[in-house]
């Protein structure tokens, strides 16, 4: 099968949560069939890591963005009417690339990441096509309104509302539409799903390999793109909210952040006794290895968060929220602990910095259930099939137009 691939991001390091599920898709549908990729990157540095993902696709095209250009762009969306979203992602150069591509090629198949990236298919193909979705962006947009005032509340739920509509028009269009839980498709009508598809993220356990958990540590730790606004508020809830509370019971606990490029009220929270901000680290595995307990306390989440699934196959525990733990109902008999408040946040972490690490036996289960339900190659398996049913014709290919195309082709 000969497959078109496009990704608002290049799905390359694997190492924040868009880019993990999109490199695993593409490395197991790259040993059965040939890809052919076209990615935008916000930053020239990742343009080096187009060889490596030549080790997978036929062809590799990565196009550069200008962080400034496209947000304004966005706000030309929005001036029309449409979802800022989609002007941010639209580009005259991706426009030429796709057309060029499906002229030189006969694709089996074109397979879309975010529905950001859907504006580009031409309206008159024939081609099965297939989106996934990963989670819901206007759910995402709707959290981040109900999370900040006047005026970017108003802004948000302008963008919630645009692409919920937008979502919608988009599960009449393709063929199939991915997610990676029932939860992420739940607050769209039922009429739009009815041809869905739920694939789990997955993890790379051999990676992830568990490693002994200091007894003497009490470090807790987060990881996560430390400029993403849900990360940012998590940890600033943590360490402002909770993080005090347990320091009043366990003086040597440390909070520790780890992750990349962290906003300037990251970096401030660095001030407060016993946080530490790390900044960018070429691997998480060793700060997952010296913490004691992992935490996830995000008011605003989305889909399935990689995050708690790394802490818990390095052998720790999970304090979580609500919303982080939400899309994991699949685990069974994992150390994640599901806390509801402030208050329920420290008594778990409390007893987790004053029990044993967990035991070998303990780690052994863990990562036996992840094995069990966050295999990835498992969970291709199903996106495959159903991929090589539409191709074959078994599922017949549904004939649309995507009509805010246009939106593309005005703003590139």
């Amino acid at each position: 099968m000969r497959i078109l691939y496009l990704a608002h991001r290049i799905p390359y390091p694997p190492n924040k949560g868009d880019k993990i599920r999109s490199y695993h898709e593409i490395k197991f549908l790259s040993k059965r069939h040939e890809i052919h990729l076209l990615a935008f990157c916000d930053r020239s540095e990742d343009l080096q890591y187009a060889d490596e993902l030549r080790r997978y696709c036929r062809s590799v095209t990565i196009l550069s963005m200008n962080p400034a250009m496209q947000k304004m762009k966005g706000g030309i969306s929005m001036i029309l009417g449409r979802p800022w979203s989609l002007g941010h992602f639209a580009h005259s150069d991706m426009s030429k690339a796709v057309r060029q591509k499906l002229a030189e090629n006969q694709f089996d198949l074109i397979f879309v990441y975010s529905s950001s990236m859907a504006q580009y298919l031409e309206s008159s193909n024939r081609i099965p096509k297939i989106l996934d979705f990963v989670d819901s962006d206007a759910r995402k947009w709707g959290q981040y309104a109900t999370a900040n005032k006047p005026p970017a509340k108003w802004i948000y739920s302008y963008e919630a509302r645009r692409l919920k509509e937008y979502e919608i028009e988009m599960m009449n269009v393709f063929d199939y539409c991915a997610f990676v839980s029932p939860r992420e498709a739940d607050h769209l009508p039922m009429e739009a799903r009815t041809r869905l598809l739920f694939v789990h993220n997955g993890i790379d356990l051999e990676y992830h390999r568990s490693a002994k958990i200091s007894a003497a540590s009490r470090d807790i730790v987060f990881t996560g793109s430390m400029d993403y606004f849900p990360n940012i508020d998590a940890v600033t809830y943590f360490a402002r909210d909770i993080f005090p509370d347990v320091r009043r019971k366990f003086s040597d606990a440390r909070f520790v952040i780890v992750g990349s490029r962290p906003d300037a009220r990251v970096l401030k929270l660095g001030s407060l006794p016993g946080v530490v901000v790390t900044g960018t680290v070429p691997d998480v595995r060793p700060y997952l290895a010296a913490a004691r307990v992992g935490v996830t306390p995000l008011r605003i989440s989305q889909g399935i968060q990689n995050k708690v699934l790394e802490a818990l196959a390095a052998g720790l525990p999970v304090v979580a929220s609500p919303a982080a733990a939400a899309a994991l109902f699949h685990l069974k008999d994992v150390p994640l602990s599901v806390a509801h408040d402030s208050q329920s946040f420290v008594q778990f972490v409390e007893a987790y910095l004053g029990s044993p690490p967990l035991t070998a036996e303990q780690t052994r289960c863990c990562r036996q259930q992840l094995q069990t339900h966050c295999d990835w190659s498992t969970n291709m398996q199903e996106l495959e099939k159903t991929m090589e049913s539409l191709v074959s014709g078994a599922i017949p290919i549904r004939s649309g137009l995507v009509r805010n195309r246009i939106l593309s082709q005005s703003l590139s």
